[in-house]
């Protein structure tokens, strides 16, 4: 992610569920380039692959997503928007389904995530 994202999220992913293995978090910062990130990647990548490897990035277009995008091209599910709830469900059942039910839970859990309370709690 961009900045301290990635940390934060895994802290506070850690912080609900408890401390998880093969689940890494990295930050680009400020003046970071696409190859040293790109290689940072690469690295975690292969670090915590067991059946695959699920990027979950920050934002479409930016760094972390294009210096991922050459995983993407080679099959590697990379998922933009990464949040909470997201992260959550990935890391609950990521060791009962493959890579391609994770990735579609990841993207659920994405858009249920999003919720507006106000209206959950007025209905207006």
């Amino acid at each position: 992610t961009h900045g301290t994202l990635a940390d934060a999220l895994k802290n506070a992913a850690e912080m609900i569920i408890g401390p998880q293995e093969h689940f890494l978090a990295i930050g680009m910062g400020a003046t970071d380039d696409l190859t040293t990130l790109r290689g940072e990647i690469e690295a975690a990548t292969r670090a915590v692959e067991k059946n695959g490897a699920l990027i979950l990035v920050d934002l479409m277009g930016g760094s972390p997503a294009k210096a991922s995008s050459h995983l993407a091209f080679a099959g590697t599910p990379v998922i933009c928007g990464v949040n909470l709830p997201m992260l959550l469900e990935v890391l609950v059942q990521r060791e009962d389904v493959t890579l391609q039910e994770l990735t579609a839970i990841a993207m659920q859990a994405a858009k249920e995530g999003v919720i507006n309370l106000t209206w959950q709690l007025t209905g207006k």
